[in-house]
């Protein structure tokens, strides 16, 4: 096992801490955090200050996301998305953790009635939290997403202009990237890339399936992906086919 290799899931937050932790040590070196649910990073910070020296893993963090628009065209709940954004980086920084992964705005229903103004409020979000994350010396990859009507940074031009003028990098999540047609060209922007998320889908949903069980082609493409040294974060609903997902993930990394 490797710590280039991560486990994210979703249902981890339904664990408390010290099962989480047992259940990704089974597998896995590096564990992505989802922080939210459960696992509310400035709730469980003291927890995992304790915990974590006991197991042999490493952690990142995906930002809190349920309910969480940075891109928000009402005022209050955009203050409130970003006060749970920026705690959890505050936090991230004061754990030591890194790579922390944003989510971009999505447009809501009156977003859609004016999708430039909810853009313009998604890139100020971003620039705000790009001073925080160098305040507390945290790295923040902004996340590509998948073809769906609310989705804003669906394509590599999209993500250049929305970190443009900061330090934020990306992180390129190969599912999405394949329900929008286009995992090849994010590599234009490959020296910006801090963070991969990796599970397949059938090019139309983000289905977040076992990798092969989809119809990525990863035997062709993650050679393209050689001068990439970070970690690949298997992103799973559940943990039923993360084995399998790992077992072929560390076959097409061994090439």
């Amino acid at each position: 096992m490797s710590c280039r290799i991560a486990l994210s899931s979703h249902s981890l937050a339904k664990c408390s801490v010290r099962e989480a932790l047992d259940a990704v040590s089974k597998d896995f070196h590096a564990w992505e955090i989802v922080g939210e649910g459960g696992h509310h990073l400035p709730s469980i910070e003291s927890e995992l200050n304790e915990l974590l020296p006991s197991y042999d893993i490493e952690c990142s963090v995906h930002t809190p996301l349920s309910d969480v628009n940075i891109g928000s065209l009402n005022p209050r709940m955009r203050e409130a998305a970003m006060s749970e954004v920026i705690s959890a980086i505050e936090c991230t920084g004061r754990l030591g953790m890194n790579p922390f992964t944003l989510h971009p705005g999505f447009y809501t229903p009156l977003g859609m009635t004016d999708k430039e103004a909810a853009q313009a409020v998604t890139r100020g979000s971003i620039k705000t939290i790009d001073k925080v994350a160098k305040d507390n010396g945290v790295i923040v990859a902004l996340e590509n997403m998948p073809d769906m009507p609310i989705s804003m940074i669906t394509t590599p031009e999209e993500m250049a202009s929305s970190i443009e003028g900061t330090e934020i990098k990306i992180c390129l999540d190969l599912g999405h990237a394949n329900t929008t047609g286009n995992i090849e060209s994010y590599l234009e922007l490959k020296e910006l890339i801090a963070n991969i998320h990796i599970h397949d889908n059938n090019g139309k949903y983000d289905q977040h399936l076992t990798i092969g069980n989809g119809n990525i082609d990863f035997k062709s493409f993650m050679p393209k992906l050689r001068f990439y040294k970070g970690r690949y974060v298997i992103e799973a609903r559940t943990l039923d086919g993360v084995p399998l997902s790992r077992s072929r993930l560390e076959a097409l990394l061994s090439r």
